[in-house]
């Protein structure tokens, strides 16, 4: 059976100040039963809000979808990259995107961290928690019938 492992998300500066490079990396494992099968590789990016942690009051507890990979071209991009496997063992996988600095800003907004003096107060951004999650999955095999030309209140 197909497994996902050593997954690792780094995050690092993007190509401008408003944007980031997520890369996801790891490894999946095939046996040898499922050479010739196809699979879908999805990637999500998610804030976890852990216990402790400083919320501003419009956020939600609970972890947050921020950001889905998509493949494919300008027109047409899937949330989802599809593959046949060729070989049994273990397969690497890295995806990098540019991703807007604020999609990972799970946990929006300021607090107030000293006093520069007794009327200015000193501000940092909340910290984010951010995880990835890739998930494997067997593409889904569909067949269609013949069309049945039936009478009326069928």
């Amino acid at each position: 059976m197909a497994t996902v492992n050593n997954v690792t998300l780094t995050i690092s500066n993007g190509s401008s100040s408003s944007t980031k490079n997520v890369t996801v990396s790891g490894n999946f494992v095939f046996d040898a039963g499922e050479i010739g099968k196809s699979f879908r590789q999805e990637i999500k990016i998610f804030g976890e809000d852990k216990s402790g942690d400083n919320l501003a009051s419009t956020d939600a507890v609970g972890d947050d979808e921020l950001y889905t990979f998509t493949w494919g071209s300008l027109f047409i991009k899937l949330p989802y990259k599809q593959f046949i496997v060729n070989a049994a063992g273990s397969m690497a996988f890295t995806e990098t995107r540019a991703i807007n600095a604020e999609k990972l800003d799970e946990d929006g907004g300021k607090v107030i961290v000293g006093y520069a003096d007794i009327n200015t107060p000193i501000y940092m951004p909340r910290a984010d928690e951010v995880y990835a999650r890739v998930t494997l999955s067997g593409a889904p095999v569909t067949a269609r019938s013949a069309t049945v030309i039936a009478g009326i209140g069928v």
